[in-house]
């Protein structure tokens, strides 16, 4: 197996159980936010999502662009962005070579520089800070059968 398949099913596995988390939680907590300043439940969600494209799309263009928020009114709005999100992170990988993830990068970030799969490092360890996050989340509003976490 390729590293980068690999790394895909590493990533996958993790992104799968988001997807199972949000499914656990429903419309009225969707703006939830523990915190004054927090971001909402569904805002962390998909800064998940979009930022795992942005650093996708890195490995190809060496620039980090914010990618833009989309507009969520309902957990389904969320769910699907995500999935939608996945779906085009997925290609961006399969699209990825091992020997273009060996490749010196042009990190912006210091804690980024090394190679281009220092980008995908980053949005692995991006996507399990904030999944945490979203674990209490979940749990502050009563979801009771988290998944696991892997």
């Amino acid at each position: 197996m390729s590293n980068v398949d690999q790394f895909l099913k590493d990533w996958l596995n993790h992104r799968e159980v988001l997807e199972q988390l949000l499914e656990q939680i429903d419309d009225e907590h969707v703006h939830y936010k523990p915190w004054d300043g927090a971001m909402t439940l569904g805002a962390m969600a998909l800064h998940v999502a979009t930022a795992g494209d942005m650093f996708a799309d890195m490995v190809k263009t060496e620039k980090m662009v914010a990618p833009d928020m989309p507009e969520f009114d309902t957990m389904e709005d969320v769910r699907q962005k995500v999935r939608e999100f996945t779906e085009s992170t997925k290609k961006k990988i399969e699209d990825m070579t091992d020997e273009e993830l060996q490749q010196s990068n042009e990190a912006e970030l210091p804690q980024m520089k090394g190679t281009k799969f220092s980008y995908l490092q980053g949005m692995y360890e991006h996507e399990i800070h904030h999944k945490g996050q979203l674990f209490v989340y979940a749990r502050m509003i009563g979801v009771k059968n988290v998944p696991f976490f892997r």
